[in-house]
Formats: C-alpha cells, sequence, structure tokens
C-alpha cells in the first residue's frame, strides 16, 4: 500500500489506466467532501492551507498547481446559477404535510409472501381508508403504514421473519411537481440539509414526486420547520428589492405546528395532537399515498 494513494481516500482512476491531471484529482476531492465543496464555492476557504491539506492526503506533487485548480474550481461552482435558481424555483412549487401515529415493519419474503402481503393490504383499505405502503428490496419488504393497523398486517408475518417495527413515528413528505423527477440535487439537497441539523431519518422513501422522511415526532416537526425556513430564504435569495421600497422587519419564524405556508405550499387549518403536535389532517389532502386515498 502506498501511503496516501491507496488508503480510504484513493481515488477511482478510469479504466484506460490513465493517468488523471492534477486539476482532475484535485475536483474530485472538493467534489467528494460537501462541506470543502460549498467554502469553495462560496470563496469563504484559504486556499494555500486547502491546497497543502490535499497535497498531504492525496500525495500530489504540486502545491501551487492544485491551489490554482482549487481556484479554478471554484470560479466554475459560482457560475452555476441556473441550477441553482432552478432549485429555488421547484421548492417554492412544493409543500409539506406531517402524518403522526405512523409505523415501520421491515420482514423478510420472497414474491409469494409479498403477493399475501399485498392482499392483506388491499383488504384493509377495502374497510377503511389510511396509509399502506409496501416496498420491496432485495429478500425484505418495509410496509410503511398506521400504528393502527400494524397488528392486522402482523397477523399475516410468519413468526422469526421480522426483521425490524417501529410505532409511534412520524412521515413527513414533500410533494413536488414533476420536474423534480429530471432535477439533479434536489432530493440530495433535501436530505443533506435534514442530516446536517442532526436529525436521524429512520427511513426515506419516494413515490413518483413524494419524498417521504420517515422520523421521530419530535425530529418531523423540527424537519419541517427547517424546510419551511429553507424555502422562505431561498425564496427572495435571487429577488432585488425596488429603489424606494419601505424597509420591513423580517418576520418571525412560526412554529412547525402553526406554520405559515411559504409562496407556493399550501396548509390547511391548525390542528394537533394529545402530544402538541401536527396531526396527519393538519394539511391540505396531497396526492394520494400509497395504495388508497389519504385520510378523511
Amino acid at each position: 500500500m502506498v501511503p496516501g494513494k491507496d488508503g480510504p481516500d484513493a481515488r477511482a482512476r478510469p479504466a484506460s489506466g490513465r493517468r488523471e491531471s492534477v486539476a482532475d484529482e484535485t475536483r474530485r476531492y472538493v467534489e467528494s467532501r460537501p462541506s470543502i465543496r460549498d467554502c469553495v464555492r462560496y470563496d469563504i476557504v484559504n486556499f494555500t492551507a486547502l491546497a497543502r491539506r490535499i497535497r498531504a492526503e492525496t500525495g500530489l506533487g504540486s502545491q501551487e498547481a492544485i491551489e490554482i485548480a482549487c481556484r479554478r474550481y471554484g470560479r466554475q461552482l459560482r457560475d452555476e446559477e441556473a441550477e441553482e435558481e432552478r432549485l429555488r424555483d421547484l421548492l417554492r412549487k412544493s409543500h409539506l404535510q406531517i402524518r403522526t401515529h405512523v409505523a415501520v415493519l421491515t420482514v423478510q419474503g420472497d414474491l409469494e409472501f409479498l403477493e399475501r402481503l399485498v392482499v392483506g393490504a388491499q383488504r384493509l383499505q377495502a374497510k377503511r381508508s389510511g396509509l399502506v405502503q409496501l416496498f420491496q428490496g432485495s429478500g425484505l419488504v418495509t410496509v410503511l403504514c398506521e400504528d393502527q393497523v400494524l397488528g392486522s398486517i402482523m397477523n399475516v408475518v410468519p413468526k422469526g421473519s421480522v426483521v425490524f417495527v417501529r410505532r409511534r413515528l412520524s412521515a413527513l413528505s414533500v410533494h413536488t411537481p414533476e420536474e423534480v423527477l429530471s432535477t439533479p440535487r434536489i432530493l440530495g439537497f433535501l436530505a443533506d440539509a435534514i442530516g446536517r441539523a442532526g436529525i436521524n431519518c429512520i427511513e426515506m422513501m419516494s413515490v413518483h414526486t413524494e419524498t417521504l422522511f420517515i422520523l421521530r415526532p419530535m425530529d418531523a416537526v423540527r424537519a419541517f420547520e427547517l424546510l419551511t425556513e429553507l424555502s422562505h430564504s431561498l425564496e427572495g435569495a435571487g429577488e432585488v428589492e425596488p429603489k424606494g421600497a419601505e424597509e420591513t422587519e423580517p418576520a418571525p419564524v412560526v412554529p412547525a405546528t402553526r406554520a405559515a405556508p411559504a409562496r407556493g405550499m399550501r396548509a390547511g387549518p391548525s390542528e394537533t395532537d394529545g402530544h402538541g403536535l401536527p396531526h396527519r389532517r393538519s394539511a391540505v389532502p396531497a396526492p394520494a399515498m400509497g395504495t388508497g386515498p389519504g385520510p378523511g
């Protein structure tokens, strides 16, 4: 093993064996570290110190060449205004919804078991409207449902096949226009914002244009506040105040349980459950989740 080249930070090399340039390897280093990438983009980093660190960790020869490559890459990042504006526009058109009293069940099962589980879910949906969603992985099936129907689902699950089960969770859903299907970075942007706040996401799922973050109840409230504030901050990022406009005091941050929607974000009357958390019916019904209509 060559120090600095074959360790955890070793870079993938082209299949042809062509040696990458200093600029290519420097860019790869910065791109793989989001926090450094942000500092380079906003020009708030000591490029000499950064070049020294990259050289020490990668073994690249010329510190001066690394520093030039960092500065050049920073200029490229700052030129990507069109992509940032596209993200802002998509977030303005999105809206958030929280469902409380959600359960997650992960079980081992083959195709035959999945079919039996689907039939059971359909029967539940026929008897009552509610949340029942199935996600199939490699030999595993995850069920997202309401707490009160978890027992009925568990009745069709063979003993010993349960891998993970947890009740009393919340689902934070982000409803976006269909543009999200062709927009790079938007899902990673949302997940990164939640993760950087120290919020643990138990499950993350996607259904067409809806992204669900399964969180603890209090974490769901924090994530709701965070994404709402993020939408507000991005909303005015590219706007210029007309000359002569009167100065106004910034609007206070509204608690998540009574959050005023950002432009393009819709919310219904504020309701809370017994724990002071937003009730799952507190938002205007979003596109149907799962196989049946949303909560009544």
